[in-house]
């Protein structure tokens, strides 16, 4: 993570499935734990728009056929 951000990555997501939880990472800031299910995880600039939650996210990938939300 920290090799994509000193190569122009402006932001990363670490996701744990067995925690059901997201490391994110912020160009020159501290990594941030979002774990509950309606928090809204931080987006690059390009989509700003756009908004994902923590639950969303489980959701979407149904990691051992559960679903987050």
């Amino acid at each position: 993570m920290l090799h994509c951000l000193k190569h122009g990555s402006r932001l990363g997501w670490l996701i744990d499935p067995d925690e059901r939880s997201v490391l994110v990472y912020p160009l020159g800031q501290q990594p941030e734990l979002f774990r509950e299910p309606k928090d809204v995880l931080p987006v690059p600039d390009l989509v700003a728009d756009w908004q994902i939650t923590v639950g969303d996210l489980f959701g979407w990938l149904r990691l051992g056929g559960n679903s987050f939300t």
